[in-house]
């Protein structure tokens, strides 16, 4: 069950109140947006349904939209059952993200999307529900039809970005190349907004202190996150946890 000492819980000068919450073994980051003046509630790949509903029931909120960055099965898990005791919710992903390849169901996790985003990649599209607006922007390379959203002061970047490093590339669906495409483009993106904002990344893997942080602002993830530093394709392709297999880089 969650508590509300278990929340990273901030309410914006815009109304809008963004939550953030670690779950299970993998240190799963997921983020909640939430509009209580028109009751709208956005969880980001939300990994417990039970544990959302409960929190959320707390302070009589309900869950309205789910929005997913991709659908390996530990972003995903929640999903099912917030779709069975909320039978108005939104489901919304991107249309590649629904891996086809058979022999990769065991990674991937099939969504019935009620609605879906369907722009090229390395593009961006506005989404609002309530009064919360995000972009939505196509980033892959982890994984096919990868998205990340950014707005009210946070980017939450999925496993596209990590508070020190990336997502990997060797999983089924991975490409190097559009990987480092999409690293630039957040790079750019972060760039070009406050430094104090938050970067939410999928997992909190280790920071360069040693800690498993569940964000770091925008200013200290483009000095010291290792993707965001590389400076050409070359350089990021030698980055060495990119292809790796241990525990920590399961998913």
């Amino acid at each position: 069950m969650l508590t509300r000492n278990d929340i990273d819980r901030r309410q914006l000068a815009d109304g809008i109140e963004v939550w953030i919450v670690q779950f299970g073994s993998l240190g799963n980051i997921n983020t909640a947006f939430i509009d209580r003046a028109t009751n709208t509630v956005v969880l980001v790949d939300p990994y417990s349904g039970k544990k959302w509903l409960s929190a959320l029931k707390s302070e009589n909120l309900t869950p309205t939209h789910i929005i997913v960055t991709h659908t390996h099965r530990d972003h995903t898990a929640g999903i099912q059952y917030l779709m069975k005791s909320c039978p108005e919710i939104e489901l919304w992903g991107h249309e590649k993200s629904n891996y086809p390849k058979i022999l990769s169901r065991p990674l991937f996790k099939q969504l019935n999307y009620t609605h879906y985003w369907n722009h090229p990649p390395h593009t961006s599209e506005e989404w609002k529900a309530g009064g919360i607006t995000l972009q939505a922007t196509h980033t892959p390379g982890h994984a096919p039809g990868h998205l990340t959203f950014h707005g009210h002061g946070v980017f939450h970047a999925g496993d596209l970005l990590f508070t020190q490093r990336s997502g990997r590339v060797d999983l089924p669906g991975g490409d190097p190349e559009m990987h480092w495409k999409s690293v630039s483009l957040a790079r750019q993106i972060l760039s070009n907004l406050p430094a104090e904002w938050r970067l939410i990344p999928g997992h909190n893997y280790e920071w360069i202190d040693g800690r498993e942080l569940c964000w770091v602002s925008f200013a200290d993830a483009l000095e010291h996150n290792l993707a965001l530093t590389s400076p050409n394709l070359e350089a990021f392709e030698m980055l060495d946890f990119l292809r790796f297999d241990d525990e920590l880089a399961e998913y």
